[in-house]
């Protein structure tokens, strides 16, 4: 039987030989078959002949798919489909033009564009079968990157749907597998999907839960996945119905449509209502049960799934937990590349998260293998992020550390790798991996935990706060070890920058680490010392922890005595505030209290704000019954004295308290040294202000101060005494001056004179200032017992004491003319004593003596003692004279000498004396030398003596001639001894 239309069956069958269909004779047969494309009324079935023959000639032929383009297959084609071909016509053509799009760059001619709008129309209106080659021919063509965003595009998408709804299984295929390509990078334009009058995802749902074949179903899961990367697709009701099919399948064994059914639920994941959703309807254990075998994209695409069911959902956690997820991780991990190593190790970041998770069983089995995971080379950032925070959450705890015995090598090598290359939140999560290993005695002072401390101090001087906290962590697990290495390598200028940074300032816990590790340095070496910037160790004192407090007041201390020119850099940064607030706090009490003593000596602090700001705290801190250090209040008391020495700090309102805390101290029975320092404090605080005097008063310190004279100790008593002076140097609280005060200071005078032989001149001051300003306690019983001391002090003292003894006296005499007679009659009589001493002054002693000493004497009673020696030439001339002396003083009786017959040189030698309750002023003394024999004159002569003088000399001797003086011869004259005293 012959074969109808011989020529095609010819054609056809020769083009079925590979060497003709991609040989020269076929190429040149190209542009005649393109050209019969062309609809001519002679020649009806020359369309159909050469779309046989073209897509003969087309399949797997690249070059003759490009001669096809350049002859204008795509034009012609189009223009064909554009005139509605019967079905077989139009199926063939659709076919051939998805055979033309499967080579690239036909899809980037030109004309490829211009195609869309009538393989959408063939969608719309086209048979069954030209449906799907058009749905495929799409699928091709929306590789292009300028066809799939072409608005020509857009209109495809509600035909696809409409297939996808009503087409056959194969129709769904490809309608899907369009879709695919066509949203996959836009999930704006999934969109168009949603809002089409068949809802796509209503179908996918449907498709998902009928009884179609797997492959189907793993397409609507692909395409699923595509759709709800959009926001407002997820938020449907339609994509919620699609939770419990798409799970359902995770369960079917070998099924190809379990990455696309992960892929889809991983995007409903990313909303937290849905994602409750897909947990309740049991995701979990089937996920976890995909974690097996090679299918690394897969595992990928089930941990991320797993990590954002896990997130935030510890009862998750625990199933994925209990259902094994951690030992098929382990499993897995070994032969895992990269992308899939970086996975696995989010999804433990994410369990771990968990404290009970890390601290159990089955995470104990992942930290070995993670530690070598981070010594793998091709690890990138990411996976190096997740495997660190894993190692965080399981190593933070001291009862998981204590399961590993892990060596330095294994844990620490890698991690300090890390911390020299990696991006900052690698660095930074390293940095607090160290910081949990090295609390670790074994692991802190190995050699290669030493090796870490180079990185660690480059991550300070990096400024990025995050990355310094964590690099701060882990120094002060090496602080202990290896002081010196941090110091040698700059850490003690980095962490000072640090601990002085502001913007913005570290949290409180990383601070004090900081602290705390220049603190080691400098308990490590003193050489350290300097290195650090004063305002830095001013910081340190603000720190909780006492040893670093200690540190730095060492340091300053050593500092402030090597170069005094610190201690205002000192104050400049804050250092006598910081150094108070220890004292309120009670923290490091004798030494802070030392170094603010220190600084408050220097003259110009004391002019600063600083110091007048101090005064309260100093108070209040020997107030504060708390103040156990006896030390501590010494030198607070020291330092109180230190800033009264200006004026102005004296004359402050807080100058007040101060006074009444000096006084408290003094009563709460202090040691001597302590009595010393708080007298010479308030010696301050007095000299400058009467409200300050008032202040002491009445706080009780002039009983306190009495209570002091009165020690055993002379320093301390001579210093009350000192202050006593001050107190009382004006009427400021004349009230509180009483014979009291008098009767204490005349005890401590006698007491002293006892002792040594002598009185301290401050005390006679004391009674100076006394005496001078209350003239009322000069004529007071005390002020009577107090003169044979001050007597004695003329006696036995030195000038300046002999001084103010006589300052004393004076002051007392200058009461007599007008106190009572008793009084004065008494303290006259006790004052006579020192008539020998005031005559000694007045010849011997300094100028400035002679005035008072005078004075003094001319109102003190006393003996004049007269004694006559002998005469001189009393001859007479017949026999000898019995010559006798005659003396008259005043209104007293007259005395007489005895006679004496022995020539004319008789010698009597005998005393007279006279009382006087004041010395005699202008009274003469009258002699008359008389002759008691029978023979010759009856008189020898008299003389007159002023007596005024004697008082003042003490003694006064000569010969006094006789009056009328002998015409002839020597005059007659009588040896006369005269003396003023006591006696």
């Amino acid at each position: 039987m012959l074969v109808p239309n011989p020529d095609e069956t010819t054609l056809e069958r020769l083009f079925r030989v590979d060497d003709i269909r991609v040989g020269s004779t076929s190429r040149k047969s190209i542009p005649l078959l393109v050209d019969l494309l062309k609809p001519i009324p002679e020649r009806p079935g020359a369309p159909f002949l050469a779309l046989g023959l073209l897509t003969q000639l087309a399949v797997d032929c690249v070059p003759n798919m490009l001669l096809m383009a350049e002859v204008g297959i795509l034009e012609a084609l189009t223009k064909y489909l554009s005139l509605s071909p019967q079905d077989a016509t139009e199926e063939a053509t659709t076919e051939l033009l998805g055979i033309l799009f499967s080579c690239a760059e036909i899809r980037q001619h030109e004309s490829a564009l211009g195609t869309v709008n009538q393989l959408v129309a063939v969608l719309r209106l086209g048979g069954r079968n030209s449906r799907y080659s058009a749905a495929k021919a799409l699928e091709s063509l929306f590789c292009a990157d300028h066809v799939r965003n072409s608005e020509s595009a857009r209109q495809a998408i509600q035909p696809l749907v409409e297939v996808l709804s009503t087409g056959m299984e194969r129709e769904q295929h490809a309608a899907i597998s369009a879709l695919v390509r066509l949203l996959c990078d836009n999930p704006s334009r999934a969109l168009a999907v949603a809002d089409v009058e068949m809802n796509a995802v209503d179908v996918l749902c449907r498709i998902l839960s009928s009884d179609c074949s797997a492959e189907l179903k793993g397409d609507a899961a692909e395409l699923c996945g595509v759709l709800f990367a959009n926001t407002r697709i997820r938020s449907t009701m339609a994509a919620a119905r699609c939770v419990e099919p798409l799970v359902g399948l995770l369960v079917s064994e070998a099924n190809p449509a379990q990455l696309s059914v992960v892929r889809a639920l991983d995007k409903l994941l990313d909303d937290e209502q849905l994602a409750e959703l897909v947990a309740a309807h049991g995701a979990v254990v089937p996920l976890v049960g995909l974690l097996f075998g090679k299918n690394f994209m897969l595992h990928e695409a089930v941990a991320r799934a797993l990590v954002k069911i896990g997130k935030d959902r510890p009862a998750c956690k625990l199933e994925m937990v209990k259902a094994g997820v951690i030992e098929s991780i382990l499993d897995i991990l070994h032969d895992a590349p990269d992308f899939l190593c970086t996975a696995l190790a989010e999804m433990l970041r994410i369990l771990t998260n968990n404290a009970s998770i890390a601290k159990g069983p089955s995470a104990a089995k992942v930290v070995q293998p993670l530690f070598s995971l981070l010594s793998k080379a091709d690890t990138g950032p990411e996976g190096q992020y997740s495997t660190l925070q894993v190692l965080v959450n399981i190593l933070e705890h001291p009862e998981c550390r204590a399961d590993y015995n892990l060596t330095p090598r294994q844990t620490i090598e890698p991690v300090i790798t890390l911390l020299n290359s990696s991006p900052p939140a690698v660095q930074q999560l390293a940095a607090e991996l160290l910081s949990h290993l090295l609390l670790e005695e074994h692991l802190q002072k190995d050699t290669v935990a030493e090796q870490s401390i180079p990185a660690l101090i480059q991550i300070l001087s990096s400024g990025l706060p995050n990355l310094q906290q964590r690099a701060i962590k882990a120094l002060a697990n090496l602080a202990l070890a290896w002081p010196n290495t941090i110091a040698k390598e700059g850490g003690v200028f980095e962490l000072s920058k640090v601990l002085l940074q502001s913007d913005p300032p570290l949290p409180h816990v990383v601070w004090e680490s900081a602290a705390a590790v220049l603190s080691s340095i400098l308990q490590y070496s003193t050489e350290f010392f300097l290195e650090v910037p004063v305002a830095v160790l001013v910081q340190l004192l603000r720190s909780g922890t006492e040893s670093t407090v200690v540190g730095a007041l060492n340091a300053l201390l050593v500092l402030e005595s090597d170069d005094s020119t610190s201690a205002e850099a000192m104050a400049e940064s804050g250092a006598v505030e910081a150094l108070l607030d220890l004292l309120r706090s009670h923290q490091c009490e004798e030494a802070a209290a030392r170094l603010i003593e220190a600084l408050l000596n220097n003259i110009r602090i004391r002019e600063a704000k600083a110091a007048k700001n101090a005064i309260a705290p100093l108070s209040m801190y020997l107030l504060d019954p708390q103040t156990q250090s006896q030390q501590g209040r010494l030198l607070a008391a020291l330092a109180l004295g230190d800033l009264f020495q200006n004026e102005g700090l004296a004359r402050s309102t807080d100058a007040v308290a101060a006074c009444r805390a000096l006084v408290n101290l003094l009563e709460d029975q202090p040691t001597e040294e302590m009595k010393v320092v708080a007298i010479c404090a308030l010696q301050n605080l007095v000299m400058y202000s009467r409200a300050n005097k008032r202040a002491v008063a009445e706080s009780g310190g002039v009983q306190v101060l009495l209570d002091l004279i009165s020690s055993s100790n002379p320093d301390t008593s001579v210093q009350a005494a000192m202050f006593v002076k001050l107190l009382f140097n004006n009427h400021t609280i004349q009230e509180y001056a009483t014979s009291e005060t008098v009767r204490v200071i005349t005890a401590s005078i006698e007491k002293d004179i006892w002792a040594s032989g002598s009185a301290n001149e401050e005390y006679l001051k004391a009674l100076n200032a006394l005496l001078s300003n209350f003239p009322r306690l000069r004529v007071t019983e005390p002020a009577t017992i107090c003169i044979p001391h001050l007597v004695t002090s003329l006696k036995t003292g030195s000038e300046a004491t002999q001084e103010a003894a006589l300052d004393s006296l004076y002051l007392l005499r200058q009461a007599w003319t007008a106190c009572p007679a008793e009084v004065f009659k008494a303290q006259s009589v006790a004052a006579s004593e020192a008539i020998p001493l005031l005559q000694y002054l007045i010849q011997s002693g300094p100028p400035r003596f002679q005035e008072k000493a005078e004075l003094l004497l001319q109102c003190l009673p006393g003996t004049l003692t007269v004694t006559i020696k002998r005469g001189n030439n009393l001859r007479q001339s017949v026999g000898n004279a019995s010559a006798f002396c005659k003396l008259t003083l005043g209104n007293n009786p007259a005395r007489l000498t005895k006679i004496v017959s022995t020539g004319e040189s008789p010698e009597w030698d005998e005393a007279f004396a006279w009382a006087f309750d004041s010395p005699p002023k202008g009274q003469k003394l009258h002699i008359s030398c008389k002759n008691n024999s029978k023979f010759g004159k009856k008189s020898f002569g008299k003389v007159t003596i002023q007596i005024d003088r004697v008082v003042m000399l003490g003694s006064v001797a000569g010969e006094y001639t006789l009056l009328p003086e002998s015409k002839s011869g020597p005059n007659r004259n009588l040896e006369i001894e005269f003396q003023w005293s006591n006696k």
